[in-house]
Order: C-alpha cells, then structure tokens, then sequence
C-alpha cells in the first residue's frame, strides 16, 4: 500500500459542520495515538522488569527456592535449576533459550526500541495536537461567520 500524501486543506473554506467532522476524526486519532503510547509504555515497563528479574537469577545459587514473576504481581514458587540459561518470551508463544546475559541483553534492547516507538508516538502527537488547535481556530472563525451574517 503506498503511503498517503499529505493534503493540504484550507480550514477558512470548510463550512461549520465540515470542521466538527473534522475535529472529531482528529481527536479520534489523537485518542487512539495516545492509548498506544500507553500500551507501549506499559510493554517497556514490563520488558525492563523482566530484565531485572533475569538479572537478579544471577544472585542466586542452583537448587535453591525462588519466588518466579510471572506478571508484576503475580509470582510462583520455583526452584532455580540452573544459572546458565532463560527462557525469553519472543511472542505469541514462542519461547526460546538464551543466556542470562543474552535474556538481559535481549529485554534491554526491547525497551530500548520501544522507547523510540514512544517518542515517534510523540512527534505525531504533538503534530496532530497543533493541527486540531488550528481547526478549533477555524471552527471558532466560522461559528463568528454564521453568527454575524444571520
């Protein structure tokens, strides 16, 4: 699918009703580029916790009892096996054996491309935003049209 040109529009010849609908598709698409960069925050939060819980295997002695994060607050009762190898959660469930230092490496670049995720999320925020203030304006300008011409 080719990408979308931008179009340029000019928001003075828009009547009323044409800039609500137009406001309203921005602050849908505002909504919805928000509730992502939340979602993302949330993976890059739980990718850094499970790299600390990876790390911290390494304090630990083969054989003894350890209490295993499955979610942030959800933990079981475990035995470490072993010190040498993790099982990483690659997606869909996928799992495959790395080293701790690897599983650690691993979660570390997963927030760290995350985190660029938000920060593109960001820029077209903040893009969008100053278009939708530039609509209000404009909605603004015609409402005053249509009440001094009545």
């Amino acid at each position: 699918m080719p990408p979308k040109e931008k179009q340029m529009i000019d928001l003075n010849t828009l009547d009323p009703q044409q800039l609500s609908m137009l406001k309203k598709e921005f602050e849908e698409e505002l909504n919805g580029l928000m509730r992502s960069t939340m979602a993302l925050q949330k993976a890059a939060g739980e990718f850094g916790a499970s790299g600390q819980a990876v790390e911290a295997l390494q304090e630990h002695r083969e054989g003894q009892p350890v209490m295993l994060p499955l979610t942030s607050s959800v933990y079981v009762n475990g035995t470490l096996a072993t010190k040498e190898a993790v099982l990483v959660d690659i997606g869909t469930g996928y799992y495959i054996e790395k080293s701790v230092s690897e599983g650690v490496d691993y979660c570390r670049r997963k927030v760290q491309f995350l985190k660029e995720q938000i920060d593109q999320f960001g820029l077209l925020i903040r893009e969008k935003q100053t278009i939708l203030t530039e609509i209000e304006g404009a909605l603004g300008r015609a409402m005053q049209r249509t009440q001094s011409s009545s």
